[in-house]
């Protein structure tokens, strides 16, 4: 099986990291305050593919539709 290739720079990266764990911190600490099942539901769902594309660096909806912002530095 091929591995996706890297569509993320460091920078994208870093921002999806950093905005998934702030949403996972919300949703925990304030879910009383979002109040709607759904709106929590989807910052989970949208929290948790954020953190798969940080770990792997591959974003589905990019490769979707064909962008990247890595740079190769071969």
């Amino acid at each position: 099986m091929k591995l996706p290739t890297v569509n993320l720079c460091k920078v994208d990266r870093v921002l999806r990291g950093a905005l998934s764990v702030f949403l996972i911190i919300y949703a925990i600490f304030w879910h009383k305050e979002i109040g709607d099942t759904l709106l929590l539901t989807l910052i989970w769902v949208f929290s948790i593919l954020n953190l798969i594309s940080f770990a792997s660096g591959w974003c589905p909806v990019y490769h979707l539709a064909n962008l990247s912002t890595y740079k190769n530095k071969e």
